[in-house]
């Protein structure tokens, strides 16, 4: 921070007013109490210009300790604001910048005002009150503090090379002050002390990328993406092309890739090297269980949610940003997740099926246990594939991985159970909107017959957790129900079973342990007493 000799008595007032306004907005500022012993001075826009240029030029040409910055409209009703706001500052070196209204967490379009969860209080000309929680004692830390008015006691510069308008003004000078390693607070005040116009706020849509660009990384969550791919170069690349351009910008890419060519990786370092969120790694000399094993094994600590992308699916460009608005507004929200569509090999959306239906007509957040039951119940993952959702760690195995009880081995499905872990701990958020696209097509791993009979078995040993820690199939008539269910189905896939060669294979027969250890389950009060090897073989 540059070393400034500063009237430590001096007080600036700078407006954002036009010459026409001034002279009312002075009056007001003249029926403020000014502290005994300082002085106070009015500083005007002499000239075109974007007002962080205009707030950067005054702050280089005066000394005054304490500079108040009123955006254009704004007025202080409280008579002692500056004594209450200078005392603040003068009692503690450490704070830079105050403002009267404030917030931990922005939401993903930077907008202080939009803010869920708030500190402090304005009142607006057309009497609406923008209202925060009450703050203990004279003021509160936040990452973010404005609300028309910011009083800074140094002078840290304005970013007047990435803004014309002011929206975003007070956001970037918290930002700019905390990289300082200044503290920004939001001032206790009485009950309408600042009043602010009543017209709506303008959004430049410039201002608001720039804003986001210089800030993300400090002001938002970082966001693991995890994709592991095999030899599908254009899938791939459309792929990912869809995850870096998520309009959230605090990413972490990884991929972890083991194709036994390099088309894959040539597609990789034509368009993508030069993003420095993207971890790329090639092992040729995985197989697929090793490949996702690699996948399931990675794990940024910095990271606090995860979203998978598969190599063949494609996210929306904001469904990323649109489902941490929802954590950010419900802090104790497990998974976010929305309807997917279904699209064929060659991009086209093809028709819903009782898959991908919605569960619901509405964007809502539904209780864990309800959705929970309901997939158990339907044997329907609604919460959808593992590119679909956006899950938070901290209720995953080890704060990373995929599954329920981390004892799912060679069956482990790696969506759903997952899914129904973080189920018990909180809620899902359902979003109505299409922000994601999974794409069927003839090459995946679900058209595999052994991945067909490891996705039976997982959902029977799914009933077998539930009912054995007594979560989502509590009664007995949901148990009865829901193992009946599973064994009509069963019985289904069996018979498709019947045109492959797969009779005397080992996960065949566990299959058919499952399924009479189902049965003898029903018999003997839920009781579950099967046996299978769930270790892979090496």
């Amino acid at each position: 921070m540059e070393q400034k000799m500063y009237d430590d008595h001096k007080i600036l007032f700078v407006l954002n007013e036009t010459e026409e306004n001034a002279e009312k907005a002075i009056v007001y500022l003249q029926s403020l109490q000014i502290p005994e012993g300082y002085t106070a001075e009015v500083a005007l826009p002499k000239q075109e210009t974007t007002v962080a240029a205009y707030y950067h030029a005054v702050q280089q040409s005066s000394n005054a300790r304490y500079k108040v910055y009123l955006d254009e409209g704004t007025v202080i009703l409280q008579k002692d604001f500056l004594e209450q706001a200078i005392g603040v500052l003068s009692a503690d070196q450490e704070i830079g910048l105050l403002g009267v209204l404030g917030t931990d967490q922005l939401l993903t379009d930077g907008v202080l005002y939009l803010a869920p969860h708030k500190w402090g209080q304005v009142i607006k000309g057309n009497g609406q009150r923008i209202v925060g929680e009450t703050i203990p004692g004279a003021c509160r830390d936040v990452r973010v503090a404005g609300g028309g008015i910011l009083v800074t006691q140094y002078d840290i510069p304005w970013r007047y090379d990435l803004f014309n308008g002011t929206l975003f003004l007070s956001a970037s000078a918290s930002v700019e002050y905390r990289r300082e390693g200044l503290r920004t607070v939001v001032l206790r005040t009485e009950e309408d002390a600042i009043l602010l116009p009543g017209a709506a706020m303008e959004l430049d849509e410039i201002d608001q990328m720039r804003f986001l660009d210089e800030y993300s990384s400090e002001l938002y969550p970082l966001v693991s993406i995890v994709l592991p791919t095999y030899q599908r170069p254009e899938y791939f690349r459309l792929a990912l092309h869809s995850a870096v351009n998520q309009t959230y910008r605090n990413l972490d890419i990884f991929i972890t890739d083991n194709s036994h060519n390099t088309e894959t990786k040539k597609v990789y370092e034509k368009y993508f090297a030069d993003d420095p969120r993207i971890c790329y790694e090639h092992h040729p000399d995985f197989g697929e269980r090793e490949n996702w094993a690699r996948a399931i094994d990675y794990n940024n600590p910095e990271a606090d949610y995860v979203n998978w992308l598969m190599d063949d699916d494609i996210f929306m460009p904001d469904k990323i940003a649109k489902m941490m608005d929802f954590f950010i507004t419900y802090p104790d929200v497990m998974l976010v997740t929305s309807y997917r569509q279904r699209i064929d090999a060659d991009g086209n959306i093809m028709p819903d099926t009782p898959m991908n239906e919605p569960p619901i007509d509405h964007t809502a957040r539904i209780k864990g246990e309800d959705m929970g039951r309901h997939i158990l119940m339907m044997m329907n993952n609604f919460v959808g594939e593992p590119t679909t959702a956006l899950a938070k760690k901290s209720g995953m195995l080890e704060h990373h991985r995929l599954g329920w009880t981390g004892n799912e081995g060679k069956y482990l499905i790696s969506d759903f159970p997952t899914w129904l872990r973080l189920l018990t701990q909180g809620d899902v958020i359902y979003i109505h909107e299409p922000l994601s696209q999974f794409r069927q097509h003839p090459g995946q791993e679900q058209h595999n017959v052994f991945t067909f009979i490891s996705g039976n078995i997982c959902w029977g040993l799914m009933m077998r957790n539930a009912i054995e820690q007594n979560v989502f199939l509590v009664t007995e008539e949901d148990r009865r129900t829901a193992l009946v269910r599973y064994l009509y189905c069963l019985g289904d896939s069996l018979r498709k079973l019947l045109a492959y060669p797969v009779w005397q294979d080992d996960r065949l027969m566990d299959l058919l342990t499952v399924y009479q250890g189902t049965i003898e389950a029903l018999k003997n009060g839920f009781r579950f007493s099967y046996k299978i090897d769930m270790r892979h073989k090496i």
